[in-house]
């Protein structure tokens, strides 16, 4: 028997010490907590005690120092499994490759999840669930490289209000908010608390929210369509999740100034008046 053996193939063994892990306690102690016959709990303790992931004395169990690392690595295994098995036929479905490696191995920190599909009444409108988290949000980060036609309006009502907004775009957005939206782009760069990035790397992630309250993503089926369904999530494990994500695309982006504002807006005018004179 190896280690693998011993811990990973075996449940009751990892009971056992994920239950020592929490709290050692003497033989009655686990057998009580454990729905585990004192026969075969004798056995699986020898078992631990041989391969040196458990101590005992004075009739007290607890764990070694090489079952700790152990230990933590098994209880991540477990959370990682669980959050997959909670919507596992979305993951199968969705196409996860904008979210970067080092975010991708810890999924499991963004917790309990909830879908929210968009209906046909809703179809092109934020699903009021998230303009409701919205509302009542402080500090809002948002990333798309899809131009939703609700958000040039939605980020103006925001930052009327103070509020602290970092909004990280493509460049084919960039150039449709300058272009079409040159008046709530301009007044959105002047506010105070806001930040505009534009990115140019092609990053397929239709839209991410974090805020002070929620996180909420759209990713692409993996055909390549629009899902139209969004994931969310609210543990404090998933905001700080996504502060990370939201980060790593302004790290990647460069940070939009009013000059730059001013630049694109006397470019695309002098593009519109060559057009005129054509």
């Amino acid at each position: 028997m190896n280690l693998i053996d011993l811990v990973a193939l075996s449940e009751k063994r990892r009971d056992i010490l994920l239950f020592i892990e929490k709290k050692q306690g003497s033989f009655e102690e686990i057998e009580s907590s454990l729905d585990i016959s004192s026969g075969s709990l004798r056995y699986h303790l020898k078992k631990l005690l041989d391969f040196g992931l458990l101590e005992e004395e004075n009739g007290e169990y607890r764990l070694s120092e090489i079952a700790m690392p152990i230990i933590w690595n098994i209880k991540g295994l477990l959370d990682s499994l669980a959050f997959f098995e909670e919507n596992i036929e979305y993951w199968n479905q969705h196409d996860l490759t904008p979210v970067p490696d080092f975010l991708l191995r810890r999924l499991e920190e963004l917790g309990r999840s909830e879908l929210i599909k968009s209906n046909a009444e809703y179809l092109f409108e934020i699903p009021p669930e998230i303009l409701e988290n919205l509302r009542a949000s402080e500090e809002i980060s948002v990333f798309c490289s899809c131009l939703h036609p609700e958000i040039p309006l939605i980020y103006s009502e925001f930052t009327e209000k103070g509020l602290k907004f970092s909004l990280c775009v493509t460049e084919p957005v960039a150039e449709r908010l300058f272009n079409q939206f040159p008046v709530e782009t301009k007044k959105f760069q002047e506010a105070k608390n806001t930040e505009l990035f534009v990115c140019s790397e092609d990053i397929n992630l239709p839209i991410f929210v974090v805020t002070d309250r929620f996180i909420a993503m759209e990713f692409f089926l993996l055909s390549g369509k629009r899902s139209k369904q969004f994931i969310t999530f609210s543990e404090t494990g998933a905001l700080n999740w996504g502060r990370e994500l939201h980060l790593h695309y302004t790290e990647v982006s460069k940070k939009m100034e009013i000059a730059d504002h001013i630049e694109t807006s006397n470019h695309i005018e002098t593009e519109n008046q060559k057009t005129v004179k054509t």
